[in-house]
């Protein structure tokens, strides 16, 4: 059976009709991002996280019966791909060579310029709070459940598209558009690409969450270049970032070949 090929009825409107699922899924994440601004520093950040754990995992199989219809926590997180996690080994360790990966590209661009200054200062105590928040729950939300609701009518290919760039483009402040902040935008969207291509050939969630996590603490860290000429360094960072991206791919192909996760813990692709 197709991705995009059409199921029985599920028991909840919303799971009936995806196209809508998709907006309002999307919305709710968004308007949730308030409870980050809030006064403060880690209480909003655990708020923030808190809410979205209970919309991820109380509200959608229960309430809304999101991505297919309502259901025990168990099948829901198999809907998703947040189950699995086995080989646990091979996600976990695949979650991080990838992101070594993209991080080692940004040091080498950042030492290029001239500039780059080494400041732990850049990974706070609140960062590395703030970092589950995007590692968990943007992969549950769009590598996921917004996924999942693409390819029960799109095929596979424009599903994945069609998720990367709704996720690229929530990443966009439209009152700071510029060509910097676009081409952001576009190295966003490969990211999403590559945390895709990654849920898909692994069958998991949990090497993207791994992947997204270490990536965002770390990236101000290795991207710490003051005083660099600005499109020298942007040119730098985004040739080696967009390169190591491509070569990610090829490495989780090889590595999910030669470790698969055997039929025991095979996910249906039905979507």
């Amino acid at each position: 059976m197709s991705d995009s090929q059409q199921h029985p009825p599920y028991g909840s409107r919303l799971a009936n009709h995806p196209r809508p699922a998709i907006a309002l899924t999307a919305v709710t994440y968004l308007l949730l991002g308030f409870l980050e601004n809030l006064p403060g520093d880690f209480i909003p950040a655990l708020l923030y996280f808190s809410a979205l754990g209970v919309l991820a995992l109380y509200l959608m199989p229960y309430v809304l019966g999101l991505p297919r219809g309502r259901k025990p926590l168990r099948e829901y997180c198999r809907d998703i791909r947040l189950l699995p996690v086995r080989p646990l080994g091979r996600n976990v360790l695949l979650g991080l060579l990838l992101a070594a990966l993209t991080l080692s590209s940004i040091l080498i661009a950042a030492l290029l310029t001239g500039h780059f200054v080494l400041d732990w200062s850049t990974v706070p105590a609140l960062r590395l709070v703030k970092g589950l928040t995007r590692g968990i729950w943007e992969e549950v939300f769009f590598r996921g459940i917004i996924l999942v609701l693409f390819m029960s009518v799109y095929p596979r290919p424009t599903a994945v598209f069609l998720s990367s760039f709704l996720f690229a483009i929530v990443h966009l402040d439209p009152m700071n558009v510029s060509a910097g902040t676009i081409v952001d935008v576009i190295s966003v969207f490969f990211m999403a690409l590559l945390f895709t291509y990654l849920v898909l050939k692994t069958g998991s969630l949990l090497p993207a969450i791994v992947f997204h996590y270490v990536h965002d603490i770390l990236l101000l860290l290795v991207q710490n270049a003051p005083g660099a000429d600005e499109t020298l360094a942007s040119a730098l960072l985004f040739g080696f970032l967009w390169t190591s991206l491509a070569i990610g791919a090829a490495i989780t192909r090889v590595v999910v070949e030669r470790w698969p996760a055997g039929e025991s813990t095979a996910v249906p692709t039905q979507a």
